[in-house]
């Protein structure tokens, strides 16, 4: 199966002095995310109007996901789409990352309020069951992106002990070097590192220009990630970085791409 992260950018009216906004980026964020055609894609800074023009773009989808400021439309959404033809839902949840976790809270000194969502899925063609995360941790606070996947890592642990397959995706604002990158991988796999093949433009996922332009001097970050299971296998890994005509890109982010396979698991013959 196909699976996509993608921080499509919140609509900020000062990119390309406004000539780069959501309207203007809509289209092509719906061709990227057409083109991969992936089986569960999961999102970060999909504010309300954005949201409704992705359900309304892809409507062979289902979304779960709350809004982050109240658990309800107000502010971005981490969500997960998923194709119902391939995967049937069994449960679905999410946490703030905070310590009032069932209320939109924050860490103290966190940039902004933040959360993760999950899925509990039965791929249909193999009656295997695996989970589905999807987050976006603090930018402007080390202790609070380290307080956030330590709350991940411990909310999915007796899942982990199961056995049971997990995928967690999204933007962590973490580079490898980070502290919260090393949290994840103490417990997951870095989709990158354990992957058959690999296409990487570029060696980030981060435009760390805002320019929104192909260009030779380009810088990236690598902080958008897919973290797996070892029961995940990872058969390819891909930075899509596809252009507009005109060379623009259609979020400061890339894409993250990943086909995998789900393994034999506990009590599978």
């Amino acid at each position: 199966m196909k699976l996509m992260t993608y921080n499509i950018r919140y609509d900020n009216p000062e990119d390309e002095g406004g000539q780069w906004r959501w309207a203007q980026r809509r289209p092509h964020v719906i061709a990227n995310i057409q083109a991969q055609a992936p089986d569960l894609l999961a999102l970060q800074e999909v504010l309300a109007e954005p949201l409704a023009a992705l359900k309304q773009a892809l409507p062979a989808y289902r979304f779960v996901g709350v809004a982050r400021d109240d658990g309800i439309a107000a502010g971005e959404f981490n969500g997960l789409f998923y194709l119902p033809a391939k995967f049937a839902l069994i449960a679905s949840g999410h946490q703030w990352l905070a310590q009032t976790p069932d209320q939109p809270t924050k860490f103290p000194g966190a940039g902004s309020t933040r959360i993760f969502q999950w899925a509990r899925l039965r791929e249909r063609a193999t009656n295997r069951v695996f989970t589905a995360v999807v987050t976006h941790l603090d930018d402007q606070s080390q202790p609070a992106r380290e307080q956030g996947m330590a709350q991940i890592l411990r909310y999915f642990a007796p899942l982990l002990a199961a056995g049971e397959a997990l995928v967690l995706a999204g933007d962590f604002n973490a580079e490898p070097e980070d502290q919260a990158y090393h949290q994840a991988v103490s417990a997951l796999q870095d989709a990158q590192l354990v992957a058959k093949t690999r296409e990487m433009p570029y060696p980030g996922t981060f435009q760390d220009n805002g320019q929104f332009r192909a260009r030779p001097d380009l810088t990236t970050k690598r902080i958008d990630y897919w973290f797996v299971t070892p029961n995940v296998s990872v058969d390819r890994y891909q930075i899509d970085v596809a252009q507009t005509p005109d060379g623009h890109y259609a979020s400061d982010h890339f894409p993250v791409v990943i086909d995998v396979t789900l393994e034999a698991q506990h009590g599978e013959a």
